[in-house]
């Protein structure tokens, strides 16, 4: 027999979402299944703009993780214009993105998960 778990809202994350996971009989996941119900629609306002403004439109979809969207789309740009950067470059993104990393995990730690891992599920939503 199998079981569902589903997780309904999440929280601490951007928007609204649901998990829903499937056990078999010996309690292995078989399927595991995230929705976000909403259509954010950023691919919108994207259309018709120049790709070189592509990094600073998509660092703004997320108040939380802005580097990452704008590497991306650095990373998409060069794809675009089959641009390899220089070295020095690529190490200045490197470091930029660690950066980031550092700066993400923290505010995740202290700031988005620290009431869920001290508090526990009674933390305030």
């Amino acid at each position: 027999m199998t079981k569902e778990i589903v997780i309904d809202p999440i929280t601490r994350l951007e928007g609204h979402g649901k998990i829903i996971i499937v056990l078999n009989d010996n309690g292995d996941c078989v399927r595991a299944f995230f929705q976000i119900p909403e259509l954010r629609g950023f691919e919108k306002f994207a259309e018709g703009r120049h790709a070189e403004d592509m990094p600073q439109i998509t660092s703004r979809i997320c108040g939380v993780c802005p580097t990452a969207h704008h590497m991306a789309s650095t990373k998409a740009l060069d794809d675009l214009y089959k641009v390899d950067p220089p070295v020095a470059a690529k190490k200045i993104r490197e470091l930029f993105y660690n950066l980031f990393m550092l700066e993400d995990h923290a505010l995740h730690v202290y700031i988005l998960g620290g009431p869920d891992f001290i508090v526990g599920p009674d933390a305030p939503k």
